[in-house]
């Protein structure tokens, strides 16, 4: 359904790329993350595809039809895609049924259209009001309402809930996609936020210094992921250095580097009040004294002293922890990649 091949740009005639060489391809009906920190190149893929930004090389395509390439650029209006942005981007001189109206102005039956939105998003009353007379999540909804009138091809939400708080983050990403759902568009979601795109997302798509390093389903980039960053954004790892190595009698592949998730650390109090059977279960296991605990809700961080001198930061749902304790993991668990990862 949209097909991305070879694409670049630089914003400094090819000194740095804020997209380099990316290639990719969405399926009609699925939603697709874009995951990535500050200056990964989220927001120019998305200027991109919607037709803001010219490419310096590559194609776009969208339902088979090239809309940008070195030889044609479709204007960003006759493309058919819908845009959500973090800053919502309503009017605040028109009501909410004219802010839905604006983008459907041509449309012959727009005011119907305009109700349908505003039934969908469950707002079927407010539609004489204003901007300013609605919450955060109720502008949120009214700027889907707007987006999706126009019935397009791919729906692109940029950052949508990065302004709200973590509670109303959460309720209002699944009140956005059951809509979304509703209407079977496809859709790129833009987020930093790895846990709105397990969420929601069929497949995400991992951008590091503007490149693509993984497009999967989110339970493979949990188990293999490509890189120590994929890693790291999906869960609490710790990198197992050559100290670490040392530490737990564990050597590695020098030629790789190597991490483990923080769940799959066992912990054991000390010796004396330790079934031996149970320390036996792990392959690799040192002595470590208990420097700090910081309480985190449910979870408890630990700063560890291991016996040979390096400082281990661990979680653990464990709040019977002693002073002194035993840590360790088992060979199976340690994720490996190769150096130039």
């Amino acid at each position: 359904m949209l097909t991305i091949q070879s694409l670049s740009k630089s914003y400094d005639k090819g000194k740095n790329f804020a997209l380099d060489d990316v290639t990719i391809d969405l399926k009609a009906g699925d939603v697709c993350a874009i995951v990535g920190e500050s200056g990964s190149g989220k927001t120019t893929l998305v200027r991109l595809i919607a037709g803001l930004e010219r490419p310096d090389e590559g194609s776009i395509s969208l339902n088979g039809k090239v809309i940008a390439s070195d030889k044609k650029f479709v204007q960003p209006e006759k493309r058919k895609i819908g845009l959500v942005f973090q800053e919502y981007a309503l009017f605040p001189h028109l009501t909410i049924e004219e802010n839905i109206l604006y983008g459907i102005s041509k449309l012959k039956n727009k005011k119907k259209r305009a109700q349908e939105m505003l039934d969908l998003v469950g707002l079927s009353d407010l539609g004489k009001r204003y901007p300013h007379q609605l919450s955060g999540g109720q502008q949120q909804r009214v700027a889907l309402a707007r987006a999706l009138a126009p019935e397009p091809s791919l729906l692109i939400l940029d950052e949508p809930f990065s302004n709200l708080d973590a509670m109303l983050r959460m309720q209002l990403r699944n009140e956005v996609f059951d809509i979304i759902k509703k209407t079977g568009v496809t859709v790129l979601f833009v987020t930093h936020d790895t846990q709105d795109a397990l969420s929601v997302a069929d497949e995400i798509m991992i951008l590091q210094n503007g490149k693509v390093i993984q497009k999967d389903a989110a339970a493979n980039l949990y188990v293999k992921p490509n890189t120590l960053y994929v890693a790291s954004l999906f869960g609490n790892t710790v990198q197992i250095n050559k100290n670490l190595q040392t530490a737990f009698k564990c050597p590695l592949n020098e030629n790789c580097c190597h991490a483990i998730r923080n769940e799959k650390f066992k912990v054991f109090p000390t010796h004396d009040g330790t079934d031996p059977k149970s320390i036996d279960e792990c392959d690799h296991i040192t002595k470590a004294d208990v420097i700090k605990k910081v309480v985190l809700g449910d979870s408890i961080q630990l700063l560890l002293k291991l016996e040979s001198g390096e400082q281990l930061t661990v979680m653990t749902q464990d709040s019977n922890i002693a002073d002194s304790i035993y840590i360790g993991f088992n060979s199976n668990d340690i994720l490996e990649f190769s150096e130039e990862n």
